[in-house]
C-alpha cells in the first residue's frame, strides 16, 4: 500500500503529487545539496581539527609510536588486507538487500514475481545510492547522508521522501537494536561479564538508546490515530508517510534481522582480517566486539563519520585485546582506512561520476 493509499484508508489528506512519488521524472527536485554541505567552513574546521585531536591524543595519551607503526604496516599481509576490503564491501549489496526488503513492506518495488506498487531501482542502483550516502556521512556531520539517501531515491524513481526516510530511521533503528545484543553477547565471551568503563558507557548509551527507539515505536504504533490529530492539518500528510515508512516496514520482521546480523558479522571479519594482516590476529568474537564499538563511535556527530574519536577509541579497544599501542594504532588505520578513507575517495569520485551522469542525460532530455 503506497504512503497515499494509507493515509486515504486513514481518512488523512493526501500528499502533494511531488511527494507522493507519482512524478515520472525529477527535474523539479533540483541540485544535489552535497557539496554546499561539505564544504561549509565549519565541515572543513572539524575535519581538520578532528586529525589534530586525532594525532596529539595518540601521541600523548595512547602512547602510539608513529614510527612502529608505519613498520607494522609497511610488513603487513598484502593478500589479507585485500579479502578484508572484499568482505567490507560485501556488506553494501546486503543492505541494498534489506533496504530493498523495507521498501517492498510499504508498498514499494514488490518481491521477485510480485511487482507492488511503484518500482524502485535495482539492488545494483539502490548499492549505488547507499555508498553515496555513506560518502556523505564520511565528509558531513550530523550524518547528512541518511537523508541524502531520501533524496536520491526520490530524484532517480520519485519514491517518497519522507516514507523513504522512514524506512531509514527503521533500519538504523534495527542496526542498534542488533548491534547492541551482538555486542552483549560477544562481552560475556570477551571480557567475561566485566566491562571496562569506556566499553560500558557506549554500550550503555546503546542499550538506551535501543530502548527508546522500540519504545517510541511502540507507541507510534500504539497511538498512530491518534497523532495523527496532534500533527497540523497542513502537515498530516507528510506525517503519514513518514510514519508509515517507519512503522509499517517492520513487517516481515525475521529476514531483516538475518540481514543485520549477517551485516555486522561481515563488519567484524573485516577487522579480525585486517590484524591477521598486521600480524597479531585477535579472538573472533573479540574482533566482534571492538568492530561493532567502533560502529557506535562513528556516530558522533560531532566530527565527519566520527573521525578522531573512533580511531582513539580503536586503539582502546584493541589494547584490551592484548595488542600494544603501536600494534593497535596500525590495526585502526588499516582498518580505518577500509571503512571510511575509501569511502571519501571512492565515493567521491561516484559523486563526480554521477553528477556527469545525470548532466548528459539532462542535456539528451532538453535536445
Amino acid at each position: 500500500m503506497t504512503p497515499n493509499e494509507k493515509a486515504k484508508e486513514r481518512g488523512v489528506p493526501p500528499l502533494p503529487l511531488r511527494e507522493a512519488g507519482k512524478t515520472s521524472g525529477d527535474k523539479a527536485v533540483g541540485k544535489p545539496p552535497l557539496g554546499r554541505h561539505a564544504f561549509r567552513p565549519r565541515n572543513v574546521v572539524s575535519f581538520l581539527l578532528a586529525l589534530v585531536v586525532l594525532f596529539l591524543v595518540s601521541r600523548q595519551l595512547l602512547g602510539v609510536d608513529w614510527g612502529q607503526v608505519w613498520a607494522s604496516i609497511r610488513e603487513a599481509n598484502g593478500w589479507l588486507f585485500a579479502l578484508a576490503f572484499l568482505v567490507f564491501y560485501c556488506s553494501y549489496p546486503l543492505r541494498a538487500l534489506r533496504w530493498k526488503r523495507l521498501l517492498n513492506n510499504i508498498g514499494y518495488g514488490g518481491v521477485a514475481g510480485q511487482p507492488t506498487g511503484q518500482p524502485i531501482p535495482s539492488v545494483s542502483g539502490l548499492t549505488r545510492i547507499m555508498y553515496l550516502a555513506w560518502f556523505a556521512n564520511c565528509v558531513t556531520v550530523a550524518r547528512l547522508g541518511d537523508v541524502y539517501r531520501g533524496y536520491l531515491l526520490k530524484r532517480e524513481a520519485g519514491v517518497s521522501f519522507t516514507a523513504t526516510f522512514g524506512t531509514v530511521l527503521t533500519e538504523r533503528l534495527l542496526d542498534l537494536v542488533v548491534l547492541v545484543a551482538m555486542v552483549g553477547v560477544g562481552v560475556l565471551v570477551v571480557f567475561h561479564g566485566t566491562l571496562p568503563p569506556e566499553v560500558a558507557l557506549p554500550l550503555l548509551i546503546g542499550v538506551i538508546a535501543s530502548v527508546l527507539g522500540i519504545l517510541g515505536l511502540l507507541s507510534v504504533r500504539r497511538f498512530r490515530r491518534t497523532l495523527d490529530q496532534l500533527v497540523p492539518e497542513r502537515f498530516r500528510a507528510y506525517y503519514t508517510s513518514l510514519e508509515h515508512g517507519l512503522v509499517d516496514s517492520f513487517r516481515h520482521l525475521p529476514p531483516l534481522v538475518v540481514y543485520s546480523v549477517i551485516g555486522w558479522l561481515l563488519e567484524g571479519t573485516t577487522l579480525y582480517l585486517t590484524a591477521a594482516a598486521v600480524g597479531t590476529p585477535v579472538s573472533v568474537a573479540g574482533a566482534l566486539v571492538v568492530a561493532l564499538l567502533g560502529s557506535l563511535l562513528t556516530t558522533i556527530p560531532f566530527t565527519p563519520g566520527g573521525l578522531g574519536f573512533t580511531e582513539a577509541g580503536l586503539v582502546l579497544l584493541l589494547g584490551w585485546l592484548g595488542l600494544d599501542a603501536s600494534t593497535a594504532g596500525a590495526v585502526t588505520l588499516l582498518f580505518r582506512l577500509i571503512n571510511y578513507w575509501s569511502i571519501v575517495v571512492l565515493g567521491f569520485a561516484l559523486y563526480i561520476f554521477h553528477g556527469f551522469a545525470r548532466t548528459r542525460q539532462g542535456a539528451r532530455g532538453t535536445s
